[in-house]
C-alpha cells in the first residue's frame, strides 16, 4: 500500500461443527485479545451473520442470540471504532430476532422478549412463544 493509506487484513477462523455459547466465547476473547494487542487497529470491521445461531438452516453451530451479542459487547470494550455489518443467516426469524437485538446492545437499550403483536411476521414466530430469545 502507498503513503497514508491504512493496512487492512481479515481473520478468518474454521470451527467445528456443533460450536455452543462457551466454546466459541473463549475462542473468540483469545483470538480478539490476541488480534487487537498485536495490531492495534485504528477501527474494526465485523460481519454479524447470524447464521452461526441454532437452527440455521444451512449454519451448524448452536449459539444462542445473547452469546452472538455478547461477542460485539466484547469488542465494543477495546473502545476502538466499529462498523457492525449484517450478512448471512437462513432462517429469517433468527436474522431479524439477530440483529434487532444487536442494535439494542450497540444503543444500550433493552429490547423487550415479546415480539410486538403488531409486527406484520409476528405468525413466524409461533412456534417460540412470539419471543426475541430462544431456547436452544
Amino acid at each position: 500500500m502507498g503513503d497514508g493509506v491504512g493496512k487492512y487484513f481479515a481473520v478468518n477462523v474454521p470451527l467445528k461443527r456443533g460450536m455452543d455459547d462457551a466454546s466459541y466465547r473463549e475462542l473468540f476473547q483469545k483470538v480478539m485479545d490476541r488480534i487487537m494487542s498485536s495490531y492495534r487497529p485504528d477501527a474494526v470491521v465485523i460481519q454479524c451473520g447470524a447464521d452461526s445461531l441454532a437452527r440455521d438452516k444451512l449454519g451448524h453451530f448452536n449459539m444462542s442470540i445473547r452469546e452472538h451479542a455478547e461477542c460485539i459487547k466484547y469488542m465494543m470494550a477495546f473502545n476502538t471504532p466499529l462498523v457492525l455489518l449484517g450478512g448471512g443467516g437462513y432462517t429469517i426469524e433468527n436474522v431479524s430476532r439477530c440483529w434487532a437485538y444487536e442494535t439494542g446492545v450497540v444503543l444500550g437499550q433493552e429490547i423487550s422478549n415479546d415480539i410486538p403483536t403488531n409486527d406484520y411476521f409476528y405468525n413466524l414466530y409461533e412456534a417460540d412463544n412470539h419471543k426475541l430469545h430462544f431456547d436452544i
